[in-house]
């Protein structure tokens, strides 16, 4: 189906109604939801619905859709899976149309009896032309309106949206944000997908002024053809990373029994993304990486990296991992090196590339000088500042935040607009040292900068950027 703007008022809701929210306080369901949509601080009016209760959590309830005194912009469900069919019928008596249903146990049980109730509820959605997402899914996270059913949501919005068939993954990337700088404009947790589906949401958010950027968590799709022109249309403006789920035997054994879709062939999908040139990821590590890259790196201008940091021998690895990914590690130009030789000591430095000097990475100044002439190299088209975990172990806070600075300053002064990208390696089990490091991180990515835990995965994110702005030339040609 065409997006059908009516469900847009559940975007942005004045009313909420919950159906199932019982007397005792439990986290998941109902009860929570109402948890969440005042921990954001929704301003809108809630209206639990529990025909057996009066008042829940200081609020007054209604037995039903039909007797609460206003129109109802979203209805959230929550009730056992056989009750759903009548609420339904509530919906539709009381003209409620945009509905989330959360309640699982249909066709992804795979029992007949699960199976013939989802007939009975797609068949009641159509007769009354409700909007239904779900069911079996965690619904809408929009921090703009003050809504969500996930936990842990942040207020601050963001330019990222999520599409997700799977509710714990949406939840789980919620936190991602969190951790790796970035926040959400929308995240769409979809299911079953009895009414909307992946496309509807893509179809909206590709004039979505608030979105920049769209992930994708799929298991299965209703209409193929859709979504890949749909892809490649909105691709071409606003990037689209699409995890797949399901592409293996076991994968796809799993995704029938959670959302009850069929998973499709690897090759099929293989073609997907060569066709539409989306971005493919495998994981929300993947997702949240190039997230960043896209966000923060932008565009890189080549494939040639400087790396800048310390470690005798693993300078070899870091050449290694740079060209897996099919990056380039080129030998500075003479003038450049002339120029770092000049305050940079060579015993026990290497001012080749990747630069081995451990030394001057304790040292601000000397770092900005450092990051500004390996910029400044016409050979070079991104600059990589990596730390391994030993090399900050003894530094006080203070230092820490002169390094810290340096960093953002040279990302937002850069006179050349070479991208640069931090790697802050873990720390293993020293937990002062590694709360620093989680501050350090925190700091550069709300400042701008692309963070990653490995080299392996900052040179992925780096190389799944180039290959998208190479997809847009080549298209555009």
């Amino acid at each position: 189906m065409a997006w059908d703007k009516g469900f847009e008022a559940a975007l942005n809701p004045k009313a909420i109604a919950i159906v199932g929210v019982s007397s005792k306080r439990r986290e998941w369901g109902a009860y929570g939801f109402i948890d969440c949509l005042e921990r954001l601080h929704f301003e809108g009016r809630i209206y639990p619905v529990n025909p057996k209760a009066t008042e829940i959590q200081g609020r007054k309830t209604y037995p039903n859709l039909v007797s609460i005194p206003e129109h109802v912009d979203l209805v959230i469900v929550s009730v056992p899976a056989p009750v759903v069919p009548g609420v339904l019928e509530d919906c539709i008596a009381a003209g409620a149309k945009n509905v989330h249903i959360f309640t699982a146990g249909f066709e992804e049980t795979g029992e007949a009896e699960g199976k013939e109730l989802g007939e009975k509820v797609k068949e009641i959605a159509r007769r009354g032309g409700l909007r239904v997402i779900g069911p079996n899914c965690m619904g809408l996270y929009v921090p703009a309106a003050r809504i969500s059913t996930l936990f842990e949501s942040l207020a601050e919005s963001g330019p990222v949206a999520f599409i997700s068939q799977s509710g714990t993954l949406a939840g789980n990337y919620n936190r991602y944000a969190g951790a790796f700088g970035f926040r959400f404009s929308k995240v769409f947790s979809f299911g079953n997908a009895y009414v909307l589906d992946s496309t509807d949401f893509l179809e909206y958010l590709a004039d979505d002024p608030e979105t920049e950027v769209i992930c994708m968590y799929l298991e299965g799709v209703k209409d193929g053809g859709r979504l890949v022109k749909l892809v490649r249309e909105i691709n071409r403006t606003k990037p689209v990373i699409l995890w797949k789920g399901g592409l293996t035997d076991y994968g796809a054994q799993a995704v029938a029994s959670h959302t009850g879709s069929l998973a499709g062939a690897d090759a099929v999908w293989d073609a997907f993304f060569k066709q539409t040139g989306a971005t493919r990821g495998g994981s929300l590590e993947e997702l949240s990486d190039v997230t960043q890259g896209f966000l923060h790196i932008g565009r890189p201008p080549g494939r040639r990296v400087a790396v800048v940091g310390g470690g005798g021998g693993s300078s070899v690895a870091t050449a290694d991992a740079c060209a897996q990914e099919g990056l380039e590690v080129p030998r500075l130009t003479p003038e450049t090196r002339r120029q770092l030789g000049e305050f940079i000591t060579l015993a026990g430095n290497s001012i080749n590339n990747p630069l081995d000097i451990w030394g001057v990475m304790y040292d601000a100044n000397s770092l900005q000088r450092v990051l500004k002439l390996v910029a400044a190299d016409p050979l070079i088209d991104v600059v990589i500042v990596e730390y391994n975990p030993d090399m900050f172990e003894g530094l006080k806070r203070g230092q820490w935040q002169k390094l810290t600075q340096c960093l953002l300053d040279f990302n937002h002064e850069n006179r050349t607009k070479k991208p640069m990208m931090v790697i802050s390696r873990s720390w293993g089990d020293d937990s002062k040292v590694e709360a620093q490091q989680r501050k350090f991180q925190i700091r550069l990515t709300e400042g701008g900068v692309a963070v990653y835990p490995t080299l392996a995965r900052g040179s992925r994110a780096l190389a799944k950027l180039i290959q998208y702005y190479e997809f847009q030339d080549r298209a555009s040609s």
